[in-house]
């Protein structure tokens, strides 16, 4: 079995409690609080920081697919510092900017405050800040694409992610009734 205790940053909940004592299954906590590696077996804690400013940027140019000059060193360091360092939020913005044609370094935090406020002013008022800031680097790219492959990622976050079985997309395709013969599903074999 596993056990996974996501977000554990509660220090008022004794985790203890909640992890059977047995010699079989895993645990996997992930928290801010540093006291959560007191309950873990020695050498099982990793500890997780954010990037230093500099591979942040490196980070944020390479998924933008940007060359290194000082001018997008200089833009880059904004965002990434917006971020604070964060290495998912900063990839995805990354990503952002490298796919999108309106979206440039120059631009992307117009982009991203625009998104903020919105999302801030809708329902997200108690997330914290590295949390806040994936969501709204990760809604930037989701609001992106198209309606029906927003339905169709939403649905594929909920299966496994190395055997999402290939029937699932043949049944759905012969369901709409439109011609899939273009569509190769097979998936590619090694040479």
């Amino acid at each position: 079995w596993l056990c996974i205790f996501d977000n554990a940053d509660d220090k008022h909940v004794f985790l203890k409690d909640y992890i059977p004592s047995c010699n079989h299954g895993n645990v996997i906590i992930t928290s801010r609080l540093t006291e959560t590696s007191q309950i873990s077996s020695p050498g099982c804690h990793i500890d997780f920081t954010d990037l230093a400013r500099e591979n942040a940027v490196e980070l944020l140019l390479k998924h933008a697919h940007e060359e290194s000059s000082d001018r997008n060193q200089d833009l880059a360091i904004k965002i990434v510092d917006a971020f604070n360092c964060h290495a998912l939020a900063v990839s995805t913005a990354g990503a952002y900017i490298g796919t999108t044609p309106t979206c440039t370094l120059g631009n992307y935090l117009t982009h991203f405050d625009k998104r903020r406020s919105k999302i801030l002013n809708y329902r997200i008022r108690t997330l914290d800040s590295y949390r806040l800031t994936v969501f709204d680097a990760f809604r930037l790219s989701f609001e992106k694409l198209s309606l029906p492959a927003q339905f169709l990622l939403q649905i594929c976050a909920c299966l496994h992610h190395t055997a999402i079985p290939l029937e699932i997309f043949t049944s759905a395709a012969n369901f709409t009734g439109k011609d899939t013969s273009a569509v190769d599903l097979n998936p590619p074999t090694e040479a």
